[in-house]
């Protein structure tokens, strides 16, 4: 899919913080298990703010908006003030007194998989389908956006989002958690999804959902959702064993590229805030006529994440982006070079 020019982009998602406790064995944790791990020095965002913190620092210079709740309280606060930092709009980010902002506790193991706990009744439950409203009221219907919609707000809104989207011609890109997903297929809300993007649980959950035998298969699951929506692209993680791509009749493995991982959670939003990030500036999903693509560059970026102790690696610049792309020796298509890095390379 080629990319057309935006004029925005706006989200909405749990907008938070939290903590992560690193586990010592690969054994899932059991229902009625206490287990001894470990506490890490790390701090932890909620998955709207990391998707837009790389939309932002690595895409075109366009009005990036979130529209979600934090509540009247020192977490809340800090957060409004580092999305400012990475030029995120935060002016559609209601404060809420007497509930806290959202809190998670995320946990991994040491194979890199993991996965986290989130609090149902912080303010980003709070947000309702008028904030979108609001929102849509103040943008020129003239305009087009590229819509994420993310989880940790109720999923009616979100599902709102999308709908406002699709009316005014957006891009409407999404996610979901695993115990979401009954939900999305039940409304069929991939009917009105161009991209969407999702782990491998989220994925077994999907083809669960869809009464299929091998959960296994990416393939099958993207099969599947075609048949709600032939024009949607799907992005499934893998973890270290990479991540797979379908769309436009087409379909990609992409190897992950190793590196030591210090904290994998997040790096799956990593990898969609890159390929969004350059979407937006023109990249097609599916080309690597010359070089490596989209979804090589997201695995780049995502490699670099995960050496970070932080959910959010506020390091990841297009030119350390690039210093490790030269070391590896990746060589990026003739587009990436030109519109992503704004460079001109001779091959």
């Amino acid at each position: 899919m080629k990319s057309k020019k935006f004029d925005y982009v706006v989200g909405t998602g749990g907008i938070g913080t939290g903590i992560l406790f690193k586990f010592q064995e690969n054994t899932t944790l059991g229902r009625d298990e206490s287990r001894f791990a470990k506490l890490a020095d790390a701090k932890d965002y909620c998955k709207l703010h990391i998707i837009l913190h790389y939309v932002a620092t690595l895409g075109p210079d366009i009005p990036i908006y979130t529209i979600g709740k934090v509540g009247n309280d020192d977490a809340g606060n800090n957060i409004i003030k580092m999305m400012k930092q990475a030029r995120i709009n935060t002016d559609y980010i209601g404060v809420v007194e007497d509930v806290p902002t959202l809190y998670s506790v995320c946990f991994t193991y040491p194979d890199s998989d993991g996965g986290n706990i989130t609090a149902c009744n912080s303010a980003s439950n709070q947000v309702e389908k008028k904030d979108i409203d609001n929102f849509f009221e103040k943008i020129s219907d003239e305009n087009v956006g590229l819509v994420l919609a993310a989880p940790e707000v109720p999923l009616e809104v979100r599902e709102h989002l999308l709908l406002c989207g699709r009316k005014r011609g957006c891009f409407n890109t999404a996610s979901f958690t695993s115990s979401e997903v009954p939900f999305c297929v039940d409304r069929e809300m991939l009917r009105y999804i161009d991209f969407l993007s999702i782990n491998k649980d989220e994925m077994r959950t999907f083809i669960q959902e869809f009464g299929c035998k091998n959960i296994q298969d990416p393939y099958e699951c993207y099969l599947q959702m075609r048949k709600f929506n032939p024009h949607i692209i799907v992005v499934i993680t893998w973890g270290k064993e990479g991540a797979f791509v379908f769309g436009e009749g087409q379909k990609m493995k992409v190897p992950a590229i190793w590196k030591k991982a210090v904290n994998s959670a997040g790096a799956g939003d990593c990898y969609m805030g890159t390929m969004i990030a350059a979407f937006l500036k023109g990249i097609p999903i599916f080309d690597n006529s010359d070089g490596v693509g989209i979804a090589g560059l997201a695995a780049l970026a995502s490699s670099i994440k995960v050496e970070c102790k932080d959910t959010i690696d506020t390091q990841i610049t297009l030119e350390r982006l690039l210093l490790c792309a030269d070391a590896l020796g990746i060589q990026f298509t003739r587009k990436i070079y030109h519109n992503f890095f704004g460079i001109e390379r001779v091959y």
